[in-house]
């Protein structure tokens, strides 16, 4: 069985670095889920007078209003297989600020159609993006937003995503970057940090729902 990214990216999987081959042809079958720990340099973006209404996804596990430097971060892997018999992945983000506890919380799956990875944003999973998926010469991963739709009705065309991802061999980590842009707005979410990783064995009866925390 292949992974997600192995279908979307084809051949040119077999350029990543091996440790993101490890991490991202991870799939149902090897009863296994990643266990990231470590901490965003930075997470900036989005005007002050606009950050309240940010509150108003993070119950969703969408986005949220606080912006710090040196944020303790975890991240959760499971791949399992969704209501519509489709291979998927969850990404259960945490971000541990001062004075809250925010989630970034995403289960993508391989749109054979589209040759590319949908990514359905929050608990809820009303914001999806469209994702194309490149390797770079470092042999990192880059997916970068075609489109962006909430509840596959009302398209964003203006606002685009980028997740970039590479292995720090002198840390033995992952390096990721994701940047949320809108041409007025400017950026409205931006993180980058270090994650160290675990391969962790689990059984089906671990996996929440849609592979996402409540």
């Amino acid at each position: 069985m292949k992974s997600i990214f192995h279908r979307a990216l084809g051949e040119k999987f077999n350029h990543l670095h091996p440790q993101l081959q490890k991490k991202f042809g991870l799939t149902s079958n090897q009863k296994v889920m990643i266990l990231g720990q470590g901490r965003m340099t930075e997470i900036r973006g989005t005007p002050v007078w606009m950050r309240p209404f940010l509150n108003l996804g993070a119950r969703d596990h969408l986005i949220f209003a606080e912006r710090g430097k040196d944020v303790p971060f975890t991240l959760e892997n499971y791949a399992y297989v969704d209501d519509e018999d489709r291979e998927a992945i969850s990404y259960v983000r945490r971000f541990f600020f001062p004075y809250a506890i925010r989630g970034f919380d995403a289960a993508m799956h391989y749109d054979e159609e589209q040759d590319a990875i949908v990514d359905s944003l929050g608990k809820s999973g009303s914001v999806v993006t469209v994702l194309d998926a490149e390797v770079t010469k470092e042999g990192g991963l880059l997916l970068q937003s075609r489109e962006v739709n909430v509840k596959n009705t009302w398209k964003m065309t203006e606002l685009t995503t980028s997740l970039y991802e590479h292995y720090d061999e002198k840390e033995e980590a992952f390096r990721v970057h994701v940047h949320v842009d809108h041409p007025c707005l400017g950026t409205l979410i931006m993180y980058e940090g270090l994650v160290h990783t675990e391969f962790l064995p689990i059984n089906n009866s671990h996996i929440p729902e849609r592979g996402i925390l409540s």
